[in-house]
């Protein structure tokens, strides 16, 4: 099995040839794997076209978060970041 930032290069490819399908499959693997995966969620805003796509993905973010993450104050100043360019896209779309 490839490394998880081996499958992240190839996610963002994906998005970047706007091949969302293929990103997601990708991505839910590295989120399978790593459910704390930072990189993940961001690329994941990427593929998000819709409310409701964003919505799903700020609730899995504070569901992974209430299950007593590791690094608490790493991830807390990640997951504002990335909790801040979700709401950036939702307020765009």
């Amino acid at each position: 099995m490839p490394k998880l930032w081996e499958m992240l290069d190839q996610a963002y490819y994906y998005i970047s040839k706007n091949c969302h399908t293929e990103a997601q499959y990708i991505l839910d693997q590295v989120l399978s794997a790593d459910p704390q995966n930072v990189e993940a969620w961001d690329a994941y805003i990427h593929i998000c076209n819709t409310q409701d796509d964003l919505e799903d993905l700020r609730n899995y973010i504070f569901n992974v978060w209430d299950r007593k993450v590791r690094d608490r104050d790493y991830l807390l100043a990640t997951q504002r970041f990335v909790l801040q360019r979700l709401e950036e896209k939702m307020n765009s779309l």
